[in-house]
């Protein structure tokens, strides 16, 4: 039997003895399942604040079959509780393959962050909760605001400063690298740690500073907590997979304030961006000619970004690299991607991590019906569009891309000038090209007697930009009918085998019942087999004229 554990409300530890599953509060559901489902259920262990991706997750990997284990931090001194709605758990017991299962716990940040000498201090109980021989770990940031807005609008409660919201912030962060070094020791050799984080902490370098709060126990006198500096260092670097997201939209189906319909039933319903914008796309982060594939205004759905990191920790996406730095970018579209689709893209992100091709962007059609219609379209419809964009025309140093046109059969290219001393250079090209089963694009060269005559080894200025868009286009060319979507792999149907049904002759030689003898054909019309009517009528027969008798007179 598969016990459905949900904790009604959350525990707030205050010691490691504390750290123990409640036997009141919790609600138990039962399925029955086979051994051999049991042997493919995997361990999984999410770190993070409530709600947002962390809640995605957990019950995504529960759907998935896993038996997960969700850890939740909270607030100093907050009194929020968590909880899964029973029809949330229902369709995990419906969707889970009998072997799904969640079960939470939690801490306040600032228990946590005490000595491990300390009677209040919750650490040295997060690895014990979370056990060993874990599958894979998820660990995430995202929820942390959400949690202190919620405990600073309670009721009743003292509104924080900015000064305060910070030290609280800081602590949470702090709160769930230290609880992810913890349970990230119970993972096996060859687990997979999954690190999501905002797309910003890239940029200065690391994910964030060290607060300083990695001497508290020093100060008090105690065992210092130490405090790993990213969450990256806080997992190891074996088998470890950051997933990078852009501005975040979308709400756990979990929620109670899930909705597919924007402000409510309206007249004229408007769905929400989860829903219209459920294609995805997987970039490494950096290229390997050293463009960024995401920017400001890139943006991810927590209902993709969850389940990519599920299905990375359960292993249903091979991982061919001992470390793996991809960025997740949501695309519109009405339908998300399969577990092939997760595989392809995954496969693809990791090749052009390691491939030194010069290649910038590569889409795979099913088929495209006319090359230069689509061809056409992007020379004079999309890419127009883009360079006049501010991301565009608005870099003032140095060169941008100005213009596009036509220089072949299927192919477009987009100029790079610049302006020095009142001339302009012709910098690099970008050359786009349209084949029958998808669209590439490549950094090209410039004026060679301007000595822009090599390509150049640097990205391009907007380059990252206008790959980005490249994304776009290729949903919108499906969209639009100009080439039709990449149809899946068929897979291998298992034939089943059927026993024969072996018939057997020999009479047994005691009395035998008969069949008892079979009804008289019935006549009570079309109700009884045969549909026969319900008397016989004379057919084919003509009636005789009888000639009239001679009376002789």
């Amino acid at each position: 039997m598969a016990n459905f554990k949900l904790a009604a409300s959350l525990m707030l530890l205050a010691s490691a003895n504390a750290f123990t599953l409640p036997t009141t509060g919790i609600t138990v559901r039962s399925s029955s399942i086979s051994s051999s489902s049991q042997l493919q259920m995997s361990n999984v262990v999410v770190i993070s604040p409530p709600g947002g991706i962390g809640e995605v997750a957990a019950v995504k990997a529960a759907k998935m079959g896993s038996s997960v284990r969700w850890f939740v931090i909270t607030p100093p001194s907050s009194t929020a509780t968590v909880a899964l709605s029973g029809s949330t758990m229902d369709s995990i017991a419906k969707d889970g393959k009998g072997t799904g299962s969640v079960e939470l716990a939690g801490a306040q940040a600032d228990s946590l962050l005490l000595p491990t000498d300390d009677s209040a201090s919750a650490l040295s109980a997060v690895s014990t909760w979370c056990g060993s021989n874990l599958d894979g770990i998820i660990c995430v940031y995202d929820g942390v605001e959400e949690s202190i807005t919620a405990a600073n609008n309670v009721p009743g409660a003292k509104p924080m400063d900015g000064g305060e919201v910070f030290k609280t912030r800081t602590a949470m962060m702090d709160a769930i690298r230290v609880a992810a070094k913890e349970a990230s020791a119970g993972v096996v050799r060859d687990g997979v740690k999954v690190a999501l984080l905002p797309f910003e902490k890239e940029k200065t370098g690391g994910e964030e500073e060290d607060s300083g709060l990695a001497f508290l126990g020093s100060l008090l006198g105690g065992n210092k907590v130490e405090i790993p500096s990213t969450l990256s260092a806080a997992l190891g670097s074996n088998n470890l997979v950051t997933v990078r997201y852009g501005d975040l939209f979308g709400i756990p189906e979990s929620s109670p304030e899930a909705s597919a319909f924007l402000g409510g039933p309206r007249k004229y319903p408007v769905l929400r961006d989860e829903y219209t914008m459920m294609a995805v796309r997987i970039d490494p982060t950096v290229s390997v000619s050293g463009n960024t594939m995401m920017g400001e205004s890139s943006r991810s759905s927590r209902l993709a970004v969850g389940e990519a990191a599920v299905r990375m920790a359960t292993k249903s996406i091979p991982l061919s690299t001992a470390s793996l730095d991809v960025c997740l970018t949501s695309l519109t579209g009405m339908e998300g991607p399969d577990e092939e689709d997760w595989v392809d893209d995954f496969k693809r992100a990791q090749q052009a991590a390691t491939s030194p091709s010069a290649e910038l962007f590569n889409a795979a059609f099913g088929s495209v019906p006319s090359i230069d219609r689509l061809a056409d379209w992007m020379a004079t419809k999309w890419a127009p569009a883009v360079l006049i964009t501010y991301d565009i025309a608005g870099i003032r140093v140095g060169a941008r891309p100005v213009y596009a046109s036509r220089v072949g059969d299927g192919k477009i290219e987009i100029v790079w000038q610049e302006l020095k001393d009142f001339k302009t250079n012709f910098v690099g090209t970008m050359i786009i090209e349209v084949t029958e089963s998808g669209i590439t694009a490549v950094r090209g060269g410039g004026d060679a007697s301007a000595g822009y005559g090599s390509v150049s080894r640097s990205p391009l200025n907007g380059e990252d930009i206008l790959v980005r868009r490249l994304s776009d286009a290729a949903v919108q060319a499906i969209e639009k009918g100009l080439a039709t979507k990449p149809a899946p792999t068929k897979r291998k149907k298992k034939v089943q085998k059927v026993t024969p049904v072996v018939v057997s002759t020999v009479v047994s030689a005691g009395a035998v019942e008969t069949p008892a003898a079979a009804s008289a054909k019935a006549e009570s019309g079309p109700r009884t087999t045969g549909a026969r009517r319900s008397s016989e009528r004379a057919r084919g027969k003509r009636r005789t004229r009888k000639a009239p008798e001679d009376d002789g007179g």
